[in-house]
Order: C-alpha cells, then structure tokens, then sequence
C-alpha cells in the first residue's frame, strides 16, 4: 500500500505515536525544545530534581521504544527520551544537517534549552551512533555513555542491511522481513510498536529522508578518532546481533577507544533493551551508578 497523500500519512503516524505511548509505564510530560535545526520533540519522566538521563532511540523506533526501561531508569535519574531530529518521529525539522559536527551542535542545543550542563548518554543503534559523535565533539558535557547495538560506528554494515532496510519503505511486508531477520525468533514486537515503525515506513518526507549521506551517518569512526575519546563508555553488542560481526565490532572498540567497557550480551540481537529490559535495565544502571 502507498500513500498518495503525505498529510495523510503524517496523520496516521502521529496517531501511532500516540498509541505507543499508552505503554509507558510511569507519568510523563511532553514537550518541544527549540533548536536552531528545528523544534524536538522529548518524553520527560521522573523526578526533575534528579541527575538527567538523557536517552537516543533506534533509527525509526522513535522515544516510545524505550518504554520497557524508563521505569527502572527513572528511579534513579530524570529520564529525557529525545526524538532525533530528521527521523521519523514528532521532532519537525527547520534546516538540513550538514555534517556529522552539526548533529552534535543540535544535541548540544537541546541540553542548552532543558538548562542541563551535564548528563549521561544512552543509545541504541542509530541513537548510538549519535552518542558516540556527541561524546567527540562535546565530551565536558557528558558525564557517562552507554552504546547498545551502534549503527556501524567501529564496523561496516553487512550489506544486507540496506537490503532490508530499504524494503521497509513503503511496504509492511518488508517491515515484517527486517524484524523477522533482526529478532528471529526470540522476541515479537508489541503491535503497538510494529503499528507505529509501519506507519513511520509509509511517510515518506524530504526533511526526514533516512538514507545514507556521506557527510553523515551511518559512519565508522576512524582509528584516531576513537582513540581520542575522553569519556567512561560501555559498549552492549548482542550475540545475534545481524548487522555486523558483534565480535570483530568488539574487538575494534576495545583496541582502540580508552575508558572502554565493551560486553558481548548473551540471547539477544540489535534491539537488546526490548528483547531482555530487565537484563539491560540492570547492567546499564550498574555502570552509570559505579564509582
């Protein structure tokens, strides 16, 4: 099926979107921050009187995926789930990207807005892929980080990947292709999620073009550009992970990003803190609360 009518398409995201957040486990505000890239768009829960945890979802996921962790964060942090700017979620972009500096302006200007001068930083694929970036440009404003399943970021994607990625578009049997080859048979997304990543695919928007660009992601960090990162990071690379080779990604990381926490997670693929929340909740809050 395919939408003649981008309004039309827009709308039913939106709804989607608001479907999706009749799972988040705990009360919640929200609100739009104004960047000079645009207005994002943010899920704050918890206490604001806590430490900032701020959260970067998986490319087309959207904040709402972080629903079976917020609770658990929130104990501890105030949770700030970010809306990526150009991907498809609420955030409305107002310029382009022009490299992958600027994307690091852009999340420094929303910490500039929420009046948050240091946070720690938790990503899962896209999401950590712009953590990543953010921790070499804006180190001094990052407390910890926390990569899960990076997209590429220390290994190329399999080719594969772009096959069925780019098959999503436009096409719900495709979505069910790519989950079925990331989960396997380990793990079922919630309708609600499968209702809204399907509805993100059949909106097709110039400002929210998802493809590849050269002077932005996805990317692999060079060699000396990961060696100069100056902030405590822990890595989480899934055992079936399908990507890329969760080893050799390991592997890269560990020999040559410094204050590196790298683990192999056993039973779970690229989306890890949807398929064992409890698991991830954990070894997250372990890290980013140790001394």
């Amino acid at each position: 099926m395919k939408y003649l009518d981008e309004n039309i398409a827009k709308i039913d995201y939106l709804n989607a979107y608001e479907r999706g957040l009749t799972l988040w486990p705990l009360p919640y505000s929200l609100n739009y921050v104004k960047t000079s890239f645009g207005s994002t768009h943010i899920i704050d829960s918890g206490d604001k009187a806590k430490q900032p945890l701020l959260l970067l979802h998986g490319g087309s996921m959207s904040s709402t995926m972080w629903y079976p962790n917020v609770l658990d964060w929130s104990k501890h942090y105030r949770v700030i789930c970010i809306d990526i700017l150009g991907d498809k979620n609420k955030s409305i972009p107002k310029k382009p990207f022009i490299n992958r500096e600027s994307y690091s302006v852009w999340l420094k200007e929303v910490m500039d807005s929420l009046q948050i001068e240091k946070a720690s930083l938790v990503g899962l694929s896209y999401g950590a892929l712009h953590a990543l970036n953010f921790a070499l440009h804006f180190p001094n404003r990052l407390n910890r980080v926390v990569l899960m399943s990076p997209a590429e970021s220390f290994l190329s994607f399999k080719p594969e990947f772009y096959s069925y990625a780019f098959g999503m578009v436009q096409n719900e049997e495709g979505v069910d292709q790519f989950l079925d080859w990331i989960f396997a048979n380990r793990y079922r997304l919630d309708e609600k999620m499968k209702s809204q990543l399907v509805a993100g695919m059949m909106w097709v928007e110039k400002e929210r073009d998802t493809k590849p660009k050269d002077n932005g992601f996805p990317y692999v960090f060079t060699d000396k550009e990961l060696t100069s990162v100056q902030v405590p990071i822990l890595l989480l690379i899934g055992e079936h992970e399908v990507m890329y080779n969760p080893i050799e990604a390991l592997e890269r990381a560990k020999r040559f990003v410094p204050q590196l926490t790298a683990e192999l997670i056993a039973g779970v693929g690229h989306l890890m803190s949807m398929e064992k929340p409890e698991l991830i909740n954990k070894r997250v809050l372990s890290f980013l609360t140790s001394e």
